[in-house]
């Protein structure tokens, strides 16, 4: 057994997430401390999982990202501040499985951070459009010959955005996976469109 093995089986995630001041809710949640977090979105256990940025790990992972050290710092500063009898002179010898579990673990942060960012560009275009079809609809027979480009926008796309925003929240892992990658030219169209929007009002 090698020194972070034995610092996850001595501490939890929420037994350190206490000692180092995060307040846990009775049900377990607590504000991530890792994203600007007014309501808890952070599950903390045995782990760690934010369903707001995707932070998500181990006890030791956890103490590495709240005050920016390496894997064998987070260890030690675990070590001293729990007063954990575990020799910290013991060597760690880095297996292929530790290896692949951690590239595993990037891919997949990497992942719900790609898909906070893709819910947050569908939600601001789906906002937009829902405000041009409410406020710019034509209300005279006129005014429908020469409809805005935006209300005409808002008509061609708020369904479908509507359906992508309900697939990304409520599919599976697997699914979303799939389907981010088939459908990110999209989204990156809309980022452009909305920043498009955004500088035509400014």
């Amino acid at each position: 057994m090698n020194i972070f093995q034995e610092v996850k089986q001595a501490v939890s995630t929420m037994d350190a997430a206490s000692f180092y001041g995060i307040k846990l809710e009775r049900n377990q949640m607590a504000c991530c401390p890792f994203h600007p977090d007014k309501h808890p979105s952070m599950k903390i256990d045995n782990r760690f999982h934010c369903f707001g940025c995707g932070a998500d790990g181990d006890v030791i992972n956890f103490v590495e990202r709240l005050f920016g050290l390496t894997p064998l710092e987070a260890a030690k500063k675990l070590i001293a501040d729990f007063n954990l009898n575990i020799d910290v002179k013991t060597p760690y010898k880095l297996t292929a499985a530790d290896i692949e579990r951690k590239s595993e673990q990037e891919r997949l942060r990497a992942f719900h951070l790609y898909k906070r960012d893709a819910l947050n560009f569908l939600r601001e275009y789906y906002n937009i459009l829902h405000c041009a079809k409410r406020d710019l609809a034509p209300k005279t027979p006129e005014e429908f010959e020469n409809c805005h480009p935006l209300f005409e926008e808002a008509l061609q796309n708020i369904d479908m955005i509507d359906w992508m925003i309900e697939e990304l929240e409520n599919s599976t892992l697997e699914k979303q996976i799939v389907f981010l990658n088939t459908y990110k030219g999209v989204i990156a169209h809309v980022k452009g469109r909305i920043a498009e929007i955004n500088l035509d009002r400014s």
